[in-house]
């Protein structure tokens, strides 16, 4: 019977503990998929700020548009716009830790800061450089501006950044520096007060718009615009962030009376460096894909929405990429051990962790099963003591408490309670030879009892 079990391996737990930690350990690596992608997903679904320009500006009605797309498509739970005076403050906050601000538009010709990423380079946006018509035949070149009063753009914004930096490249000094909103300038410009402005916007603006609709501007050329080698193209060569370009005739209206030579620069969305790498990739998908459904965007602002298309040249752009847009422009899908990296970790962190518990507990489970064969050697010797001083009933009832004892012993070996190893041989040996014993006593005593006296 002993052998029998043995070669049937009756009542080992090992191999279904076995199983079943193999089972729930491949469980737990899909729990920590699912778990992981739960994380990332609400990881990405945090709130965002965008530092986008002045109110009235483009730059602020695309952000708006931005947040409410990255909203509306479950990419972030929500997406806060700020408004800001433009590109120096916005590259100044998106690289500064503590700022809050994790994207924001920038010209892209704006000095990088360390911790700042490209996102995308949106649109072009050309200088304009208008005069008060009132002063128009005073002022016929960028030279003529020596002296007078020039509105050069808000401080902090991208307009006076290159606007000082075109003055300071032909050694100019104008006579009264000025920072005004949108309304005081056209005012100025229509009385005179104002004698040029410097306005950096994409084409068409609706600010330049009006005033050429209102006849009160002129443009100030930089150079020829049907020749190379004006200024225009000298701020190019010397500047690499910087293109020469022309405004053509009649952009605005009848206005300009022929073809203006400018320099443009181009509009980037730009990102902290350590935002989500996922998340950023969303947003560039998003800015492409939902370009032409600018809703809430009308005139200048939604025609400007509609020339945003995918420009990734990283060779001309002053700053990298953010490592997410580099994925988007490259179709780039992680690889299943990148993408579910983390996951795996704590899928075989938890499978360790399982078959650890499970080796402790069949060491808590032998230890208990090697005491619960103690206790039935125990229980054999205690109904074979001192069988000699016994009578021949006594002896029955000892024999027939044995015989229960082997039934429990049994039945806990069937319903994996004891093992089948070297302690249940020992008891099986034992409990034998006590039987033998006991059953020699017993029929010694019956033979007593049946030999005539």
């Amino acid at each position: 019977m002993g052998d029998a079990t043995h070669d049937h391996g009756v009542g080992s737990p090992i191999p279904i503990r076995a199983i079943a930690a193999t089972a729930v350990a491949l469980i737990a690596i899909v729990g920590g998929l699912y778990v992981r992608s739960a994380l990332s997903e609400d990881r990405a679904r945090e709130e965002i700020v965008i530092a986008t320009g002045v109110e009235t500006g483009t730059y602020h009605a695309l952000g708006e548009v931005l947040a409410r797309i990255l909203e509306d498509e479950g990419i972030v739970e929500s997406a806060d716009v700020r408004p800001t005076n433009g590109s120096v403050q916005n590259m100044e906050l998106v690289g500064s830790a503590g700022s809050g601000v994790d994207l924001a538009f920038v010209q892209s010709d704006t000095p990088p800061r360390s911790g700042t990423r490209v996102i995308a380079r949106l649109y072009d946006e050309v200088l304009h450089i208008l005069v008060s018509k009132v002063h128009a035949n005073e002022i016929r070149t960028i030279f003529d501006l020596r002296g007078r009063r020039v509105s050069l753009g808000s401080k902090g914004s991208g307009t006076r950044q290159l606007s000082e930096r075109v003055l300071a490249h032909f050694g100019l000094v104008v006579g009264e520096d000025l920072s005004l909103p949108p309304e005081e300038l056209a005012a100025g410009l229509a009385d005179g007060s104002v004698e040029a402005a410097f306005v950096l916007t994409a084409i068409p603006s609706r600010q330049i718009a009006e005033l050429a609709a209102n006849d009160v501007i002129r443009f100030l050329p930089l150079g020829d615009g049907q020749h190379y080698g004006g200024e225009a193209d000298a701020l190019a060569l010397v500047y690499p962030s910087i293109r020469s370009t022309t405004i053509p005739r009649g952009t605005y209206s009848r206005l300009p009376l022929k073809p203006v030579r400018t320099i443009n620069v181009s509009a980037m969305l730009i990102a902290r460096r350590t935002l989500d790498e996922t998340l950023v990739r969303d947003i560039t998908s998003a800015v492409f894909e939902y370009r032409a459904a600018a809703t809430g965007l009308d005139g200048a602002d939604l025609s400007v929405a509609r020339k945003i298309r995918e420009d990734y040249r990283p060779s001309e752009t002053v700053m990298p990429f953010h490592r997410g847009a580099i994925a988007y422009y490259n179709r780039e899908e992680p690889g299943f051990f990148v993408k579910y990296a983390e996951a795996l970790s704590l899928g075989l962190t938890l499978a360790v962790m399982l078959y650890s518990g499970s080796i402790a507990f069949r060491e808590w489970m032998r230890r208990r099963m090697k005491n619960r064969i103690d206790a039935y050697l125990l229980e054999v010797d205690r109904q074979t003591t001192d069988l000699a001083s016994l009578d021949l009933e006594q002896l029955i009832a000892h024999r027939d408490a044995l015989d229960e004892v082997r039934h429990r012993a049994f039945s806990d070996l069937v319903n994996e309670r004891l093992l089948a190893d070297e302690s249940f041989t020992i008891f099986q040996n034992h409990l034998r030879d006590e039987f033998a014993a006991i059953e020699a006593r017993i029929t010694e005593k019956m033979d007593q009892v049946e030999r005539p006296s």
